[in-house]
């Protein structure tokens, strides 16, 4: 600080203040650096080491200005880094000052850690907001117009040859002493600007390091990718800013890293919620890149149709279109084809302007799509007008050029698979298969692992879901493992007119979709694998509501006698054979896990 106060004439503490609601850390930055430095970005960056600056000439001269200790070596790559508030105290805000803008919180606010220490100069190039802001105590004191930005900087060459003047008549040190003293007596200048609350402050931090740098902060990984696109609606133009477009690059690229895959979206909690939560222009980064993986183009649909159930509302028409037309609908599964797309279709045409009817498709629309999905290569072609002079076939004229697209995405699911756990205590198994008589089956559904999502028992693949099971009858010497399957809600969902959803669940009800290839797996009471089965592919078929699978894939052993204890069973409850706790625990003695626990995995195996 002593070095600090040497400059005082270009010195301002920096104040953070907010009030007690919470946003984003994006939104904080865009906040701070309006308009100018695209700072919404605030804590991404193109990568270790790249540089966002968009004035060189202000890096350079910056380093000019680096007494050391000092301002700027709080906010260097090699200093540490304080806290602070942000906006001017209530006693000395010119007036209208204390307005928030979006929707914020007034001047009164709490303020949040310590003063950072900061130059007027510095700040003013890095951000017209805060030039503005610089300027209006001095334009309450005089009549003269502020100096804009644009002004400011023109004189960037001529205040630094001023400063190295300044520097070098430092350079005595009974001066520079007399300056530190000057300086240590007058009272800094205060400048506050304005944050959400404290969890802000790490972005308000990288704002002003940015100052000073020219930097924004590496690291810090999706969370920040997911908070730049939060607050797009304050982005800056990406063709107008080049710096900003490549920070988006690198932003867009982290978000699809993130996600990952339609598979990883459908199946973990986590990642559906951040997925449901995204704006459009995320939503449009997964559907438009060919690194967005998935098994099949029907489960990217789902994604969308998930979106679109809590979203379709807060966006306009203009918006849904396009997410929609991102969509390689022609790539969709044969279920998709021949039950979904003509279901969406009839909703759509029902109301299109309803959350049912949220994909801008007719019926002709499907039925064109079945058709050159399944033509050859030839007919494809001829539909397409592909070389051929009379163009497109006129019912495809309008669709937009993504749904015949041939381009595949990534297959998420490697050669070994993408592996699920799955269990079910014994306390579930003597509820589904407690008191049975014999040759009485019963069905239990088994539950998927921590983080999965459609209450720990679906998961998803095709674009559809599925569940496992275990069935067996009391008595029977082996019990059946299955795979089963059921249609999304988000398929589903009603239509506002009556007869057009009596339809479109007539398309579905009984939907017949291929099994995906996968592999069941059930361990042993050792842990070990004990029993291991291929399923699926394109030669296995059920309809929604059944399940398909091997009957006597578990053999279970001989139930014992009325009055033998069982092995493993409960101490406990009565024993009055196979459907009792302890009759169950026995029949199951071979495959319960401490005597309590039935695991196993399915695997989801790529396509062939």
């Amino acid at each position: 600080m002593i070095a600090s106060h040497a400059i005082a004439g270009v010195l301002r503490v920096v104040r953070f203040r907010g009030g007690s609601a919470s946003v984003t850390i994006a939104r904080t930055a865009a906040r701070i650096w309006r308009t100018h430095s695209g700072m919404s970005t605030a804590e991404i960056s193109p990568g270790p080491g790249s540089a966002y600056a968009p004035n060189n000439l202000l890096q350079q001269h910056c380093q000019q200005w680096q007494p050391q200790p000092c301002a700027a070596g709080l906010y260097g790559g090699g200093g540490g880094a304080g806290t602070g508030h942000i906006g001017m105290p209530p006693e000395r805000r010119p007036p209208g000052l204390g307005k928030r803008p979006h929707g914020g919180h007034g001047g009164g606010g709490q303020r949040y850690g310590e003063p950072l220490p900061a130059h007027s100069f510095v700040l003013r190039f890095a951000s017209d907001k805060i030039a503005a802001q610089l300027a209006l105590p001095a334009a309450s004191a005089t009549s003269s117009a502020p100096e804009t930005p644009s002004q400011a900087r023109k004189k960037v060459c001529k205040c630094a040859t001023a400063a190295t003047a300044d520097a070098t008549a430092a350079t005595s040190s009974a001066a520079a002493t007399a300056a530190t003293d000057a300086a240590a007596k007058t009272p800094l200048p205060e400048m506050e600007l304005m944050v959400g609350g404290e969890e802000e402050l790490p972005a308000a931090r990288a704002a002003i390091q940015f100052a000073y740098t020219g930097r924004v902060e590496a690291g810090g990984g999706v969370r920040k990718a997911l908070q730049l696109y939060s607050c797009s609606e304050v982005w800056p133009d990406p063709a107008e800013d080049a710096a900003f477009a490549a920070l988006l690059t690198e932003a867009k690229r982290r978000l699809v890293a993130h996600f990952g895959d339609a598979l990883a979206v459908l199946n973990s909690q986590r990642l559906f919620e951040q997925m449901r939560a995204l704006p459009a222009e995320g939503m449009k980064v997964l559907l438009e890149s060919n690194d967005f993986g998935t098994d099949n183009e029907s489960s990217v649909v789902l994604v969308l149709a998930e979106w679109m159930a809590v979203n379709y509302c807060r966006k306009d028409e203009d918006t849904r279109k396009q997410l929609c037309g991102l969509l390689r609908l022609s790539q969709c599964s044969r279920a998709y084809l021949t039950r979904v797309l003509p279901a969406l279709a009839a909703r759509h045409e029902a109301g299109p302007y309803s959350a049912g009817g949220w994909l801008p498709i007719s019926r002709d629309d499907a039925t064109c799509l079945l058709a050159y999905s399944t033509a050859t290569e030839q007919e494809r072609r001829a539909m397409t007008g592909e070389d051929r002079v009379w163009g497109l076939s006129a019912a495809m004229a309008h669709w937009p050029e993504h749904w015949l697209s041939s381009q595949r995405r990534r297959q998420c699911l490697p050669a070994e698979g993408r592996t699920m756990s799955f269990s079910a205590s014994l306390a579930e198994m003597v509820k589904a298969f407690g008191g049975l008589k014999s040759g009485d089956p019963r069905w239990l559904r088994l539950n998927l692992g921590p983080g999965s999502r459609l209450g720990n028992q679906h998961f998803g693949a095709q674009g559809l879901e599925w569940s496992l099971s275990v069935a067996w009858a009391s008595g029977d010497a082996a019990a059946g493992v299955y795979v089963m399957l059921h249609l999304p809600t988000a398929l589903t969902a009603s239509s506002p007119a009556i007869t057009a959803a009596a339809k479109a669940n007539k398309l579905l009800d009984g939907a017949v979709a291929a099994v995906p290839r996968l592999r069941l797996s059930v361990c042993g009471a050792d842990g070990q694998q004990a029993w291991s089965r291929p399923l699926g592919g394109d030669v296995f078929f059920m309809q929604t509501g059944f399940g398909w699978g091997h009957s006597t894939a578990l053999e279970l052993r001989e139930e014992p006698a009325a009055d033998q204890p069982a092995e493993g069973a409960a101490a406990s409850g009565p024993n009055t054979g196979g459907g009792s706790t302890s009759g169950v625990a026995a029949r199951w003695a071979g495959y319960l896990q401490g005597g309590t626990r039935l695991a196993g995995s399915v695997t989801l195996l790529p396509p062939m």
